[in-house]
């Protein structure tokens, strides 16, 4: 999953998707945005074991790495997590994208990658040429579609490329998802509903309310789990 310049909240939404995410279909989530990233903060996990340290240590020990046994367990309901290290320039020097390409193929679980923001750097093309499916998350305004255009070429070279809109205050987002979809030519597979104190909420800055897991965002967030695991795949 990524964003275009401008489009926050796609560690938020994985975190959505991974929560509902039953026994039975727990997810793998990765976090490799070349920018750094927050789960570990946000999360309260040590940031000494993050995928810049998993991937060293398996090039170190010149070694095959189950990235399942190596994640955060437990995490948000029968999810596993491997954060991304907070800081950029770790991260790109690690070249850790490069590094879980060539370890996405033997992963026997679905696998929701958190690769943040498109910046057009080659780590972060040859991670998502490695995965199936690469869903953008962008807001219903000119200049988020204007930035997805702008790196159509660039993300037609990974996997297929579907949309996630993301609705405005008071906008339903129908109509808007339609018009996202006819300009960028990508199929439109969700809108994201405006939520933001479920969003709050996975972000760790309020409670989470007795009623979560019935909320808008979490609704929407089950339904894109059952996407991912649909598929059966061997444990």
């Amino acid at each position: 999953m990524v964003s275009v310049a401008g489009a926050p909240g796609v560690t938020t939404l994985v975190s959505a998707i991974a929560g509902v995410a039953g026994e039975d279909h727990a997810l793998l989530v990765i976090e490799a945005p070349p920018s750094g990233g927050t789960m570990a903060s946000r999360w309260r996990l040590d940031v000494r074991d993050t995928v810049t340290t998993t991937a060293k240590l398996a090039m170190d020990l010149a070694s095959p790495t189950d990235l399942w046994d190596v994640a955060h367990h437990p995490w948000l309901g029968a999810s596993r997590v491997i954060p991304a290290h907070p800081s950029a320039v770790v991260m790109r020097q690690a070249q850790a994208g490069e590094w879980l390409a060539t370890h996405m193929p033997a992963v026997s679980r679905p696998t929701l990658i958190d690769a943040g923001r498109v910046d057009g750097s080659s780590d972060q093309l040859i991670l998502l040429e490695s995965v199936e499916t690469v869903w953008l998350v962008v807001d219903p305004i000119i200049e988020q579609v204007t930035a997805a255009r702008a790196a159509t070429t660039w993300l037609n070279r990974t996997g297929r490329v579907e949309v996630l809109v993301r609705e405005q205050a008071g906008d339903p987002a129908r109509d808007s998802a339609s018009a996202v979809a006819a300009t960028l030519g990508w199929p439109v597979v969700a809108t994201i509903p405006n939520d933001s104190a479920s969003a709050r909420a996975l972000c760790g800055l309020s409670p989470p309310r007795r009623n979560l897991a019935r909320s808008p965002l979490l609704r929407t967030g089950r339904a894109l789990a059952e996407q991912l695991t649909a598929t059966e795949v061997p444990a």
